[in-house]
């Protein structure tokens, strides 16, 4: 099967990773032109979706056996810092579609076949919150619950959704045409995302189709050690990255238009901001933090690749130090981003100003369940580091 990596390459011999690099760059003028109507109508452009796939853009990480492009970590972080220059809604679905489909991968061989047959990549989202339930019967799984946050489903063919199996919580994949989908998301920020939920009233899936959560983390636990690329043996952990990689790209967006408005005149017989020194500060400074956040992201990601080749699961501590940079990268560009939009007066709350829209995206992420929450976050890589260990009670899940 020709890979998506086969049909993109450039004539100039550049690597894999360039090739999908240079495809996503070329997205991100139709995406911010897209990015009002797409918050308004709380999802993202059909045609959009449909061409961000066929570019390989979702199949980052997929292996070439199924037609995707094979790569790791740093290319797929590259991938998604590029989009979320364009929109951080698009960037957030376009990351979680790339790691749900390594998810995939981690299935037993013959529901890969099934899944990937004739296509690169499966659209799916997932859902991480409170379990439904799987009933074993005639040899397969019937299950039911009701889950909210759904990225991705307005155009997924496919979810994958908690359930209790054996007292252990499963990720089952559901096809689209047994679920029902409820447009509920009615949020001022990240609204293109669609993360609408879904009901499932006894739907009835193969047992292969559930897989043990655990054995989604871990490195090798799983069905999809078969393939070739080292990326199919990590954990979670060292993927979980990209979500920083969305957060730098944000930030590198906005220190370009802050760039650009630096030139426009501040107000009235005053002017442009770029003769005022403070204004010249503001944005140096802003500048600076991106190329501090590129470090510590490509150093934590090469940081966890590295320790996930040794074969040797990542100690408390380490894994605290990788969410620690995780952490501060999150809460980092948030806060700059609104530096920067305070910077350029009140036109910088207009509806449409591309500026504003990504601090507000920023800024409700570092509320998120897994993402965010920075003081629960920090105390809880504060004992893992101090050798206290996992708090009693501690919803957390390690990602390895």
């Amino acid at each position: 099967m020709m890979t998506v990596v086969d049909q993109a390459v450039r004539t100039d011999g550049s690597s894999p990773g360039a090739s999908l690099a240079d495809a996503a760059r070329a997205f991100v003028p139709r995406i911010r032109d897209l990015a009002r109507q797409m918050e308004l109508a709380g999802r993202l452009d059909d045609d959009l979706v449909e061409d961000m796939e066929a570019a390989g853009l979702f199949s980052v990480v997929v292996p070439k056996r199924w037609g995707g492009a094979g790569l790791g970590p740093h290319e797929l972080n590259k991938v998604t810092e590029i989009i979320a220059g364009g929109d951080v809604s698009t960037a957030w679905v376009t990351g979680f579609y790339n790691l749900h489909n390594w998810f995939l991968c981690r299935y037993p061989l013959e529901v890969q076949q099934e899944l990937f047959a004739e296509r690169s990549s499966v659209r799916a989202a997932a859902i991480l919150s409170f379990p439904g339930s799987a009933e074993r019967v005639d040899g397969g799984l019937r299950v039911n619950g009701r889950w909210g946050y759904a990225t991705g489903m307005l155009h997924a063919s496919h979810a994958l959704v908690p359930v209790i199996i054996d007292a252990d919580m499963h990720w089952v994949i559901v096809p689209r045409e047994q679920m029902e989908i409820f447009d509920d998301w009615d949020v001022a920020s990240m609204a293109a995302t669609g993360s609408v939920s879904i009901e499932v009233k006894d739907a009835l899936v193969p047992e292969s189709w559930a897989l043990p959560f655990g054995q989604m983390m871990s490195a090798a636990d799983h069905g999809g050690t078969f393939h070739e690329e080292d990326v199919m043996r990590m954990p979670f952990s060292v993927l979980s990255l990209s979500m920083s990689a969305m957060f730098v790209g944000a930030l590198d967006a906005g220190v370009e238009i802050a760039r650009e408005r630096l030139n426009a005149f501040a107000g009235v017989n005053s002017p442009p901001r770029i003769e005022r020194p403070l204004a010249r500060l503001k944005w140096v400074n802003a500048f600076q933090t991106a190329r501090i956040m590129h470090l510590v992201l490509d150093g934590a990601t090469e940081n966890a690749i590295q320790i996930a080749r040794t074969g040797v699961p990542p100690t408390l501590e380490e894994e605290a130090c990788a969410g620690l940079h995780g952490a501060t990268i999150l809460q980092t560009v948030r806060d700059t981003l609104r530096g920067l939009v305070d910077g350029n007066g009140s036109s910088g709350y207009k509806s449409d100003n591309h500026l504003r829209r990504m601090a507000a995206d920023i800024g409700m992420l570092s509320t998120h369940a897994v993402h965010g929450e920075y003081d629960v976050s920090m105390d809880r890589y504060a004992r893992w580091i101090l050798g206290m260990g996992v708090a009693p009670g501690d919803p957390g899940a390690r990602m390895t």
